[in-house]
Order: structure tokens, then sequence, then C-alpha cells
């Protein structure tokens, strides 16, 4: 049976929500978008876009979010739920660079990343939201920023072109026994 503790007794630990996010070397990883949520940040609505590690080694399939800060937002994970950034943000600046999307780009969204195979840099977060220093136990890594995309086709021309249809199989047998098989 759990014992609880009274308001007027001192308890000698606490509990302590390190968050999700690992702590890996800071570098270059090859990684795949999973979701994206707003959240309530320290200063404001924060977007957090989770991608899953898929370079090879010790830290494969270890999630880890990139931040992004946004103007407005409705918090959670809704697909129908509008999120507006400032044309000159840093989700806006890299949507646009790895995608290279030259039409429709009133359109952007973090989700146009599934599918693709991506090369983020990952780095340590030593400092909290005042500037103070973290120590080791509290630092954990996140995604700096979007290189680039492995696997990229241009998809703007895509979303006029439709695929072209597959052509029927002609027959190749003649003659007159040609229905007999």
């Amino acid at each position: 049976m759990k014992s609880s503790t009274s308001i007027g007794t001192q308890s000698d630990a606490f509990d302590i929500d390190w968050g999700d996010s690992p702590l890996i070397p800071p570098g270059e990883y090859q990684a795949v978008y999973v979701f994206h949520e707003t959240t309530k940040g320290s200063f404001g609505i924060k977007l957090k876009v989770v991608f899953r590690i898929t370079s090879q080694g010790e830290y494969f399939e270890t999630l880890i979010p990139a931040w992004y800060n946004i103007i407005d937002g409705s918090i959670g994970k809704r697909k129908s739920g509008k999120i507006k950034v400032a044309r000159g943000s840093k989700l806006t600046s890299e949507l646009l660079k790895v995608l290279q999307i030259k039409t429709r780009i009133d359109r952007l969204t973090p989700a146009m990343l599934r599918g693709y195979v991506l090369i983020v840099n990952v780095r340590t977060v030593k400092t909290d939201s005042r500037q103070k220093k973290l120590t080791l136990p509290q630092q954990y890594s996140v995604i700096d920023s979007l290189i680039c995309i492995l696997n990229l086709q241009d998809i703007s021309e895509t979303l006029k072109v439709l695929p072209k249809p597959i052509p029927e199989p002609i027959p190749t047998v003649k003659g007159v026994h040609a229905d007999i098989y």
C-alpha cells in the first residue's frame, strides 16, 4: 500500500521531470519526421517537431525534437489546426530550403517532411531560458537545424502533374487459333 505524506511533514526526496529529450553527441545525423505539435513554452507558443534518428549506431531510433517559435496556433496535435509563423522565421526558412518548394509556398507544413530522409544537425543545450548554465545531468540534445533531404525530388513540379498511366498490354499472338490459348 502506498503511503501518503501529510502537509506538515518533510520529504527527503522529490520527483524531477527530466523530460523526454536524450543527450547524444552533437553532429550530423540522418533522421525522419515523426510528428509535430504546438506547446506552451516559457516564452510563448512553440512548435515541437519530433524526428527519429535513422543513422546506424548507438542512437538509432532515438526520438529527438526540434523547437520553433510560432506566432499563433492551437495547443496539441491537431491535423486541422492552423499554425501561424512569420515569413522570416527559422521554420519557414528551413522548410523552404530543404523542400526546395518554388510554388504554393502558402501551404507549408512540417508534415511535408514525411517520407523523406533528412540530414539534421544536433546540438547540446547547455543553458536554460534565462541563459544560466545547466549542469551536465540537466543538459539535453535538440535538432538545431535541418540541413538537406537525401531522397528529394522537386515536389513543386509533381503538385501539378498527374502520374502517367500504365499502358495496357497488347496481345502478341496472331493467327486463327489465338482464341484457343
